[in-house]
């Protein structure tokens, strides 16, 4: 169940979480924890198990966009090659437009997750912002900013 923006990394619910005693990772079918010992109950464990399957899928769709928005600057390179021109145009403003909306997707599902115990997860979250400010400049300044000198250039002309 991944929409278009998220890689899906399995279809079937997460059976792993954190134990609340040790923090070691155990699995939500064992009895007791084989690391402290202490019981396991069980709903309170597939409760933790799918938070945790959803903090790791924000950290790896974080991941992704940002390793996506580094390809802006080769795409802007290439719209400057004779024979892949075409294709760095298209590359560097469809990414100026998709990446920016990306971020906003991933704020919307995953920014209330209050997981923030975990390095890599606020590391994520710090991750998809600034990708989502700088691709989200970088859009205002390439598209809105040559539609306006377009628009001023138009009128001067009158």
């Amino acid at each position: 169940m991944s929409s278009g923006f998220t890689i899906g990394a399995a279809s079937a619910a997460s059976t792993i979480f954190q134990c609340p005693n040790c923090n070691e990772t155990i699995d939500s079918s064992a009895e007791s924890c084989r690391f402290c010992g202490s019981r396991v109950d069980h709903e309170a464990a597939l409760k933790a198990a799918a938070v945790l399957s959803k903090v790791n899928q924000a950290c790896s769709d974080a991941t992704y966009m940002r390793s996506t928005a580094l390809a802006i600057p080769v795409f802007f390179v290439l719209r400057f090659l004779p024979i892949v021109s075409m294709i760095g145009f298209v590359g560097f403003f469809g990414l100026l437009f998709a990446v920016p909306i990306w971020a906003m997707i991933w704020w919307l599902r995953y920014g209330n997750l209050s997981y923030m115990n975990d390095a890599e997860f606020a590391r994520a979250r710090t991750s998809v912002t600034w990708t989502g400010v700088v691709v989200g400049a970088l859009f205002m300044i390439f598209v809105v900013g040559a539609f306006a000198l377009g628009l001023l250039a138009g009128l001067s002309r009158r």
